[in-house]
């Protein structure tokens, strides 16, 4: 005969028995109607929230091109920034072809995500990185001063989806925060030592070399006023009156030339490097010794030319130049620092990296 404690245990196993197959099977159901075949409940969740295809559709009208930790980045934010990329290089929307605008685009929002990761980031920190107001009004008008009416600055934060000034105070007091934790998280790997400073100026010497300068004065007549035979004859007349003795550069260079920046200075060019002279009037100065004239043709005119002096090549000692060693080697370093962390988060949070990217090659954006 069973004792009255086995049937307690069996009644107990029987009901452990039941719960783990309701369990199973109410979990199979949730499995097929929120993975495999959208059922009820998804159907559900989608009325709520809205289906993927609904939201992506939704996003492209609203010219949404990304989401970083479900925040919006507008295709207008993504144009403003290749812009100003343009503008920097000295070009316009209107020189690129259509691959090159998608392209940009692609860099820009690489940029902006990265910003956004950020964002979330120091958003956990925040108190760690604190910004003063001081910093925020500096910034403020730093920005402000890029453009000449108030009403283009306005045009531009509604570009950035901005909804006044306010917003864009606390959009800049986060960028801000940002480059205190990325200093703050790369500080160690960017610092530069004595050593470091000594060893880059030992092997790169030659670029720490001040050229050879050479002391210039001309008398200039261009090619749009004289015919090659009537300007030569009338250097050539010049410079034998040179070589005759008679030292009067300063009157011979306010009588004929044509240059107005120097005929009243004597025709002086002042100290020049060979690298700042076009490369057929640099030739033939190289050649030149010091009270030595020469006629030079150029693609804009005749020049006869007079070396009046040179200085030598000098090295700069490693005092000199070390503000500028460490400058450099911390901001090569800084780039490479901030690269390599905005790839590692990428890599730690691609989920939370959504692009639309049917909108990266639409037509541009006001």
């Amino acid at each position: 005969m069973f004792s009255g404690n086995n049937c307690g245990q069996m009644k107990m196993s029987s009901k452990f028995v039941i719960r783990l197959g309701v369990w199973s099977v109410l979990m199979l159901y949730l499995f097929c109607d929120l993975i495999l075949f959208e059922g009820p409940l998804k159907q559900q969740v989608y009325r709520l929230q809205g289906s993927p295809a609904k939201k992506l559709g939704n996003d492209i009208e609203r010219g949404i091109v990304a989401r970083v930790f479900t925040k919006p980045i507008l295709l207008s934010q993504v144009d403003y920034a290749v812009d100003e990329q343009l503008w920097r290089s000295g070009r316009t929307r209107e020189e690129i072809s259509n691959s090159q605008r998608t392209a940009l685009r692609r860099i820009a929002l690489a940029e902006l995500c990265d910003h956004a990761l950020l964002r979330e980031k120091v958003a956990l920190n925040d108190k760690e990185f604190p910004v003063s107001e001081e910093e925020i009004n500096a910034a403020m008008q730093r920005f402000a001063s890029r453009f000449s009416t108030p009403e283009e600055l306005q045009k531009a934060m509604l570009q950035f989806g901005f909804e006044g000034e306010k917003e864009l105070r606390f959009r800049i007091a986060a960028r801000l925060q940002q480059q205190k934790y990325l200093n703050h998280h790369i500080a160690r790997g960017i610092a530069v030592t004595d050593e470091e400073a000594k060893a880059w100026y030992k092997d790169h010497q030659e670029q720490l070399q001040t050229p050879q300068l050479y002391q210039l004065r001309h008398i200039f007549l261009s090619k749009l006023q004289h015919n090659e035979d009537e300007a030569v004859q009338a250097l050539r007349e010049a410079q034998e009156f040179l070589q005759s003795g008679t030292n009067d550069f300063n009157s011979l260079s306010l009588k004929l030339s044509e240059d107005p920046r120097s005929k009243d200075h004597g025709g002086s060019l002042g100290w020049m490097s060979l690298q700042r002279l076009p490369a057929d009037f640099a030739q033939a100065v190289e050649k030149l010794k010091v009270n030595q004239t020469s006629l030079i043709e150029t693609t804009i005119g005749w020049h006869l030319v007079e070396l009046t002096d040179t200085q030598a090549s000098t090295l700069r000692s490693f005092d000199e130049s070390k503000a500028e060693i460490v400058a450099a080697l911390e901001t090569s370093r800084r780039k490479a620092a901030v690269k390599e962390y905005r790839k590692n988060l990428r890599l730690q949070h691609p989920e939370k990296i959504v692009i639309h990217e049917a909108l990266l090659s639409a037509d541009w954006t006001e």
